[in-house]
């Protein structure tokens, strides 16, 4: 699991908060939200963490399933945050592992991380899908003007 949030302006954060065993995760899920109060909670469906997808809503909580073209986006968007210093990170060592282990894929038009890899992608995808989160949220809660 991983939290996005906007640094400042044009900067994102982002930090892994909590990996671990699957089985574990709709509680350690459950006691963030109530921490957090996050905007939003997404997750890959063609994932492990699918299986947690009826879990979380049996807890309350939303889930937003990405397809392919969003997870697409999502690799895009944080590559591009990374390569122009606009993304902070902490300096983790799982998420770091990942990052070195890293691959790419073509998807839906696009690259996205390969997930047939030997190290664990998940505190990267986590991560990814963290800051794709935000961006959309973002998009929606902007202010906006009417001119008639």
């Amino acid at each position: 699991m991983a939290k996005a949030w906007r640094e400042g302006p044009g900067r994102m954060a982002v930090k892994v908060v909590w990996h671990g065993p699957p089985p574990v995760a709709p509680t350690v899920m459950d006691a963030l939200y109530v921490a957090d109060d996050p905007v939003g909670v997404a997750l890959d469906p063609r994932s492990q963490s699918a299986t947690l997808d009826r879990q979380l809503a049996d807890l309350g909580i939303v889930v937003r399933r990405l397809g392919a073209e969003d997870v697409a986006v999502a690799h895009g968007e944080f590559l591009d945050l990374a390569a122009t210093g606009h993304l902070k990170h902490f300096n983790q060592p799982e998420l770091t592992a990942a990052v070195r282990g890293a691959q790419q894929r073509s998807l839906a038009g696009a690259r996205a991380l390969e997930r047939r890899v030997p190290s664990d992608q998940s505190p990267l995808t986590a991560s990814e899908f963290a800051v794709w989160g935000f961006l959309r949220w973002e998009e929606v809660s902007s202010p906006s003007v009417y001119v008639v």
